[in-house]
C-alpha cells in the first residue's frame, strides 16, 4: 500500500521535535524504503522520531535528511502491532468576555511660525481611556531631540509647550498615549526658523542688534 496521510499523527511535540505516529497494514521493510515517507516531507522535521507500527513489527525510527530510511529499533516482532483499547470521556468548556474599546489621540495643526529661540506649543484631542500622555519632537532621522514631555488628559483634552529645536527642516511633533505606544499621531514635517533680526534707527543709520550700521 502507498503512504497514507491521514495515518500519521504526532503524539508529542515540544521544543522543535516531535513525536510521531504511523500506523500501516504494509510491512516494516516496506515502510522504511526509501521515498515511502516523502508526501509527508513538508510535516517531517531532522531529529523526529517515528513509531511504526507495521503489520509484523513495531519499531521507532528517525527522520534524516536524503533518501536513506534508518531500520531504527524494532520493539516488537510480533506478527501484528500493539493494539490499546481506549475509552475517555471529557468534557471541557471555556467561556470568554471581551470588549473592543477605542482610543485614538489627534495632534492640533502646529500654528504660526517656529523659530528656534521660541518654543512649540503642541496640543491633542484624546478618545478612550487615556489619562496621559508624552510630547515629543523628533528630527528628519526620526532621533528625538526634544521631550518626551508627560501631559495629562483633562476634558478629552492634553497640551505642552516644547523648547524649539535648532533651526532646520523635516521635525515632526509626536504624541503618544502612555501605557499604550502603538495609540499615537504625528505631524506634517515642518521647518524651524532663525531668530529674527531687529534693526533701529539713529539718525540717518539703521542700527543693528551686533552694531553695525546701514546708512538710509
Amino acid at each position: 500500500m502507498p503512504f497514507d496521510t491521514a495515518a500519521l499523527l504526532p503524539l508529542l511535540t515540544q521544543g522543535g521535535f516531535t513525536l510521531w505516529l504511523y500506523r500501516t497494514a504494509d510491512p516494516r521493510a516496506q515502510a522504511l524504503t526509501a521515498g515511502y515517507f516523502d508526501a509527508a516531507a513538508p510535516r517531517l522535521a531532522w531529529g523526529d522520531v517515528i513509531l511504526l507500527q507495521a503489520s509484523d513489527a513495531v519499531a521507532l525510527t528517525t527522520v534524516r535528511p536524503g533518501p536513506t530510511v534508518p531500520g531504527g529499533v524494532v520493539l516488537d516482532a510480533a506478527p501484528a502491532p500493539i493494539r490499546t483499547t481506549r475509552a475517555v470521556a471529557q468534557r471541557v468548556s471555556v467561556g470568554q468576555v471581551a470588549s473592543a474599546v477605542a482610543m485614538t489621540v489627534l495632534l492640533a495643526p502646529l500654528s504660526g511660525a517656529i523659530v528656534s529661540n521660541g518654543t512649540v506649543q503642541a496640543a491633542a484631542a484624546v478618545a478612550g481611556p487615556v489619562a496621559e500622555v508624552r510630547f515629543s519632537i523628533r528630527d528628519a532621522t526620526g532621533a528625538t531631540v526634544r521631550g518626551p514631555q508627560a501631559a495629562t488628559v483633562i476634558g478629552g483634552t492634553a497640551s505642552a509647550s516644547l523648547p524649539a529645536p535648532e533651526a532646520g527642516s523635516g521635525y515632526r511633533l509626536r504624541v503618544e498615549a502612555v501605557g499604550f505606544p502603538l495609540v499615537a499621531d504625528a505631524s506634517p514635517p515642518f521647518t524651524v526658523s532663525l531668530p529674527f533680526t531687529l534693526l533701529t534707527e539713529a539718525g540717518g543709520w539703521l542700527l543693528t542688534e551686533a552694531g553695525g550700521g546701514l546708512r538710509i
